[in-house]
């Protein structure tokens, strides 16, 4: 279902529609305020269908509507009527959780309305509903797109008044999403590039440069090279550069990681199925390009940087091995102790690159780096890693306002440089120990090639989040967006 619209009106919501969705509070459901410019009959259907609903993970209610009422189905999510300080009140998750189970007819029209606490969770609420409607798909057969959405916002003011953005964040966060659906024979560096190109096409005031294959070395970049020279498409850098008249402070850095796939090269993964869905270790980039083209589209008075680190870890004659040393861009040699330390590598390169070239005063990374964070975090919530505890706390602000949930875990060289020792090199790629915070100790790993750079840093790792049931999800648009706005 491609075609994602919002009411004007009061009376738009219904027309043509085939299932009406209804998303609130339960106690909001039971009350009626929601519903009130919906026909009687609707109403109270809601209403009871709601009464009878206890909140959870994924609950929902479903009945078929009498006939004249408009819509044939109607569908009903009740919400939590509180959330804990560590979620919002944009219930992205709740509103994901639910709404993936419902059926969407072919050609059909689905009509949303959504109650609010607050008119200033929309943007959170529409990217909860934006992630539930995936593009990709191969299915033969497949008529993806021919569907369409209809979503209402509504306070206890009244309707939502309509913000152009949310379109944008809509669309920015879906193609984030599909670009990490698409399997690595369509999606190689080459084609990531194309569609980091495609994606800012037009946008004013955004110019777009790209380091590819052996001019990495020429400038010092041999760690994303040694990751990704063993591809059939070589490894790259995609520069992206928003630079609107008028601004003259120093820019905001994101940085991406674009590991079109992850075999752990010569560290191979050979455990079980751990090889499968490494198509999504492009998360990180695919977001960063999500949040760079909104941040761009809307007019943000900030220069910003985006640097996507492409590459795929594959395994060939000339791949780099575990016991060779690397002099990275940041001019600090790495022992290499396992391939499948990868992402950091290419991250921290780029980061390097990025900082000394740019000089920003922020600079933020967005990767799926480590397993461990959602043993650290969860699914539902990225890991930040920050050496400023400001940042850190606009972060998890910026995850508030977004929906894109977040939470700090360590930062703490004092304890964890160690772990990185190497007898021959300045480090090592990969801890020692890996009962000892291995996610924030692998943050820490990328900060270690711009600690001497006066700079604030933040890490998110999106491992969990950026893919939810082996589907892209489109994580960190909203978070990075929301997050550069604020700064």
């Amino acid at each position: 279902m491609a075609h994602i619209d919002w009411t004007l009106d009061d009376n738009d919501l219904l027309t043509d529609a085939h299932t009406l969705v209804v998303i609130a509070r339960k106690a909001d459901l039971t009350d009626g305020w929601p519903m009130a410019n919906l026909p009687q009959q609707i109403r109270q259907v809601v209403t009871r269908l709601a009464a009878d609903l206890k909140p959870g993970p994924g609950v929902l209610g479903t009945t078929l509507l009498p006939e004249g009422a408009g819509p044939k189905t109607l569908v009903v999510i009740p919400l939590y009527d509180k959330v804990s300080r560590h979620l919002s009140d944009t219930r992205a998750y709740e509103i994901y959780q639910a709404l993936r189970n419902v059926a969407r007819p072919e050609g059909g029209k689905v009509a949303i309305l959504a109650g609010l606490a607050d008119a200033k969770y929309a943007l959170g609420v529409n990217l909860g509903i934006a992630r539930s409607y995936s593009i990709y798909s191969r299915k033969s057969g497949n008529k993806n797109g021919q569907g369409s959405l209809k979503i209402e916002l509504r306070t206890r003011a009244g309707l939502v008044p309509l913000d152009l953005t949310w379109a944008l964040a809509v669309g920015a966060v879906r193609n984030a999403a599909r670009l990490v659906d698409m399997p690595p024979m369509e999606l190689d560096a080459a084609v990531f590039e194309a569609e980091a190109r495609h994606a800012v096409e037009g946008v004013a005031n955004v110019t777009v440069d790209s380091i590819v294959g052996d001019e990495l070395l020429k400038l010092g970049l041999r760690g994303l090279h040694a990751v990704g020279r063993t591809a059939m498409v070589p490894p790259r850098v995609v520069i992206l550069d928003y630079n609107p008249p008028g601004v003259t402070e120093a820019p905001i850095a994101l940085i991406g990681k674009g590991l079109i796939y992850d075999t752990g090269g010569l560290s191979l993964k050979i455990v079980g199925d751990r090889m499968l869905t490494m198509k999504c270790d492009m998360g990180g980039a695919a977001a960063v390009l999500g949040a760079f083209t909104l941040l761009a589209k809307s007019g943000v008075q900030k220069r910003v940087i985006a640097a996507l680190a492409m590459a795929e870890n594959a395994i060939g004659p000339d791949s780099y091995r575990p016991d060779d040393i690397i002099e990275m861009h940041s001019g600090k040699t790495m022992e290499v102790n396992n391939t499948d330390a990868e992402g950091r590598i290419a991250l921290a390169d780029a980061a390097s690159y990025v900082a000394r070239k740019y000089h920003p005063k922020i600079l933020i990374d967005a990767a799926t780096l480590t397993g461990a964070q959602l043993i650290a975090t969860g699914k539902w919530h990225a890991a930040i890693v920050s050496n400023d505890g400001e940042l850190e706390s606009k972060v998890i602000a910026a995850g508030h306002a977004s929906g894109d949930h977040c939470m700090p875990i360590l930062f703490s060289p004092e304890l964890h440089t160690g772990d990185y020792k190497s007898n021959v090199a300045d480090m090592r790629n990969s801890v020692a120990d890996r009962a000892n915070a291995p996610s924030s100790a692998s943050g820490l790993w990328v900060w270690m090639h711009i600690d001497d750079l006066d700079i604030r840093w933040a890490h998110i790792d999106l491992a969990g989040p950026a893919f939810l049931d082996n589907r892209g999800s489109g994580y960190g648009v909203g978070l990075m967006y929301s997050l550069v706005r604020s700064l």
